[in-house]
């Protein structure tokens, strides 16, 4: 009988966190401009996720650039929730960032792909917000092509 280990699989993952704390903490504000994103305030590390946990600054990223290649699946009840807190001035800053795997193409090319956060992707969209509070997770195209496998596209 032979025996698997899930040794690979967790070199893996943490090779993936910590290339991300790395490359992430290179960027420079100017180039963040310079892909129209715009530094916000810092969150507490109340709410966060495990690609995210390290990453303290969070970007209002324009809402027309996120790519999301999976179809949401809702409940209504929690959007329209959102929708209400996202409305009010005072509560607006509870609602968590979506994180973004930020992805440079061959060419220089910036995409961003959005996997999670379906709820608060949709909530932003009925409300046609500009833009949607992100945390940016520096990837790359194999980073991506864990979650799209052979649907991976050609990233200029």
């Amino acid at each position: 009988m032979k025996r698997h280990s899930i040794r690979p699989f967790v070199e893996i993952c943490f090779t993936f966190l910590f290339r991300n704390i790395n490359g992430l903490n290179s960027i420079s504000s100017r180039q963040i401009s310079r892909d129209s994103l715009c530094l916000s305030k810092k969150m507490d590390d109340t709410f966060t996720s495990i690609h995210a946990a390290h990453i303290q600054e969070i970007h209002d990223v324009p809402f027309n650039v996120l790519i999301r290649p999976f179809p949401s699946e809702l409940e209504e009840e929690k959007v329209l929730s959102l929708m209400e807190t996202l409305k009010n001035p005072e509560t607006k800053g509870n609602v968590p960032p979506v994180d973004v795997l930020w992805v440079t193409g061959r060419d220089g090319g910036n995409y961003y792909y959005s996997f999670g956060g379906c709820h608060r992707y949709e909530a932003h969209k009925r409300l046609q917000l500009p833009t949607i509070r992100c945390k940016l997770v520096k990837s790359t195209i194999e980073d991506l092509r864990t979650y799209l496998g052979a649907s991976t596209p050609d990233l200029r």
